[in-house]
């Protein structure tokens, strides 16, 4: 009961979160100008990564618990065991988007320009922090679409598996 519990706990934080960085956040950038967007998107980035890892860390650790204590055979003989290896996958391409807008996504927004940087520089420096911004908000919704997709082949566990 504890591993379902947290299962479901961890799925919620991290949908809800991706849910608000499509539906609040997203939005939100429309009215503001492109400087503040690079700095909101530096804090924002720097909370969301770790909540969205703890996050991932819990389901994983949840769903592999859950897993050995089934009374289901794991294979890919039967529904159930597609299931979960289809989970497992979405599980690790959601762990590796993560990972890009941590380690490749995210810092590209943190360009700085130099008070003597000319306009050309000036320039180049904001159409770096627009693509860097574009690139997230990629990541973003391939991120929000892989926990729905999760989501949706774990709902069908319940009865046998959805594959």
């Amino acid at each position: 009961m504890w591993w379902s519990l947290l299962h479901v706990l961890g799925w919620s934080v991290y949908i809800g979160g991706a849910l608000v960085m499509e539906f609040v956040w997203r939005p939100a950038q429309a009215a503001m100008p492109q400087s503040q967007i690079a700095v909101a998107c530096e804090w924002m980035g720097r909370r969301y990564r770790w909540v969205a890892a703890a996050s991932l860390a819990l389901i994983g650790v949840s769903g592999v618990a859950m897993a050995i204590r089934s009374d289901e055979t794991l294979t890919l003989s039967n529904p159930w065991g597609r299931t979960v290896a289809a989970l497992i996958v979405v599980w690790v391409a959601m762990s590796a988007t993560l990972a890009g807008i941590a380690i490749s996504g995210h810092p590209s927004l943190h360009t700085r320009m130099s008070a003597d940087a000319t306009d050309e520089e000036r320039k180049a420096s904001r159409e770096q922090v627009r693509r860097a911004i574009a690139r997230m908000d990629t990541l973003l919704r391939l991120d929000l679409f892989l926990a729905l997709l999760a989501a949706l082949l774990g709902a069908g566990l319940h009865s046998g598996g959805a594959l």
